[in-house]
């Protein structure tokens, strides 16, 4: 996507639209996407000002569901640990024993207060070299390893001297540390709020390219930056597969983690591998399960050794239904939009004539490698409660 902006103010006050579309090519990190993204937010709300540490608060808010919900990393981890600054606070953030579960965006900003003097080293760590960087496309002259970069005050000083040649995006206002300030130019802020939607589709667009390299495994990483949404969810066809499978074919389903046949008009269709890893609603993935259960369970995945068999045989047991009864075999016609894509699944699994034994390891071969990925992603593994345990 190539940003094109449009506003009768690039030609009235020389703005340099071309240097503004290249501030975040070849990023080596996160930082650029969140810094510009939280300032094109804040812009919108107050007419102050920003402080850095506003500024990375709300780096922290449009990250927090990338990194907690869906396990997203932002930049390299050496030996299992995040090196990135801002995944690294939102690990600080997200211990705080009183923030609550689930969050809301308020919750959080609570939690980045009360953890202040936590966070300090790794706000810090991000006003370095980011709120200067993303400004050295606007700096032709200036090449990446020019000693300018090394002094902050330097920086201060010639942004200002650029500035009045060419208006840059936001010139810094000097301060002590987290208290240096960004003025964003009235006339850039102007054709941001011309082209809000562009713009935002433009960060968003780049952020998704940079996050797929470093979540190489990860699907669905577009449905990842933001808190999950329920209308994405596509299951009502499913569930009247399940519904129609008890009510035409018989078929007695149980909660394969408590080992409780299921009241078949009260149940919750469980993502054995979760959703937010997935992002899709695939039938070989679901799985019927009580309401309660499926609270606990919510994120987690499920012990493989002790799970997997049961699903797969309470799956095998719905494919030799919808092949021996037509009332079935019509609801799952129905799910073939919405809730058959992978083609293993369409080619090899629900085909007639495979055996349990075929069924299952069809499903085990392909479904392994998804969990195996989603575990080293870090998606914890769920526990039965004990009162349940079979």
């Amino acid at each position: 996507m190539e940003l094109e902006l449009h506003s009768d103010l690039i030609y009235k006050n020389n703005l340099d639209t071309d240097k503004f579309a290249r501030m975040l090519d070849d990023p080596s990190q996160c930082y650029k996407f969140y810094w510009l993204e939280a300032i094109v937010n804040l812009i919108t709300i107050t007419e102050e000002d920003l402080t850095f540490d506003q500024i990375i608060n709300e780096m922290i808010l449009e990250a927090w569901h990338s990194v907690t919900r869906y396990h997203l990393h932002l930049g390299p981890t050496i030996k299992g640990k995040s090196e990135n600054f801002l995944e690294h606070a939102i690990g600080i953030v997200e211990k705080d024993p009183l923030l609550k579960q689930p969050s809301s965006k308020n919750d959080v900003m609570e939690a980045i207060v009360r953890n202040d003097s936590e966070l300090r080293v790794d706000k810090n760590s991000l006003t370095i070299y980011v709120p200067y960087r993303l400004l050295s496309s606007f700096l032709d002259e200036v090449s990446g390893s020019d000693r300018v970069w090394d002094s902050q005050k330097r920086l201060i000083a010639y942004f200002e001297m650029i500035n009045k040649k060419t208006p840059l995006l936001y010139t810094i206002i000097d301060g002590k540390g987290l208290q240096k300030k960004v003025h964003v130019n009235e006339y850039w802020k102007q054709l941001i709020y011309d082209n809000y939607p562009v713009i935002t589709s433009w960060i968003q667009l780049k952020k998704i390219r940079f996050l797929q390299d470093r979540n190489p495994g990860v699907p669905g990483i577009i449905y990842k930056l933001s808190p999950e949404n329920e209308t994405t969810r596509k299951l009502s066809n499913a569930r009247d597969l399940w519904k129609s499978a008890v009510n035409y074919g018989k078929l007695s389903v149980y909660d394969i983690y408590s080992g409780r046949e299921l009241d078949i008009q009260h149940f919750d269709l469980d993502h054995f591998v979760p959703w937010s890893y997935v992002a899709n609603d695939e039938l070989w993935n679901l799985i019927p399960m009580e309401k309660s259960l499926n609270s606990s369970k919510n994120n987690k995945l499920p012990d493989w050794s002790e799970y997997f068999r049961r699903m797969a045989e309470s799956q095998y047991r719905l494919y030799e239904v919808i092949f021996s009864h037509g009332e079935v075999r019509t609801s799952f016609e129905k799910c073939r939009r919405d809730n058959l894509n992978a083609i293993w699944a369409t080619e090899r699994l629900y085909i007639e004539g495979n055996s349990r034994e075929q069924f299952i390891n069809i499903l085990e071969h392909n479904m392994k490698p998804l969990y195996d990925s989603a575990y080293l992603q870090g998606y914890g593994l769920w526990k039965l409660p004990k009162q349940l345990v079979i």
